[in-house]
């Protein structure tokens, strides 16, 4: 058909929220050594131009919270023509490993490394 899968888009956001944990020094890994994980519990998608093969993309990734949960935003523009493609947000609950229950807070080893974002 010429465009790219929608469920690439996810991929992209992935992709932009570990750059973004990457710049923050704080990675997947280093929440695991802290004994946290971060599933992602809700998605959206507006999906308003497609993309097409070929094309670069840039994702803009905008953190909107992070009191109980972490929630981004992201803006997906053609990168040549600056066309909003898409956007999305994802919202990751803290769980503790150790007991697999979800936490209804953001652990303080992750607010230190957030501190300064907003």
């Amino acid at each position: 058909m010429g465009v790219v899968w929608h469920g690439n888009y996810v991929k992209y956001c992935e992709m932009a929220r570990c750059a973004f944990l990457r710049e923050i020094n704080y990675t997947y890994n280093d929440m695991k050594n802290d004994g946290f994980a971060y599933p992602i519990v809700k998605m959206d998608f507006k999906f308003i131009r497609p993309a097409k093969f070929d094309d670069e993309i840039w994702v803009e990734i905008d953190l909107a919270e992070f009191e109980s949960l972490l929630k981004f935003k992201y803006t997906i523009t053609n990168a040549k023509t600056g066309e909003i493609l898409c956007k999305a947000t994802t919202s990751q609950a803290a769980v503790n490993i150790a007991t697999m229950e979800t936490c209804f807070y953001l652990p303080e080893c992750l607010k230190e490394k957030l501190k300064d974002i907003k």
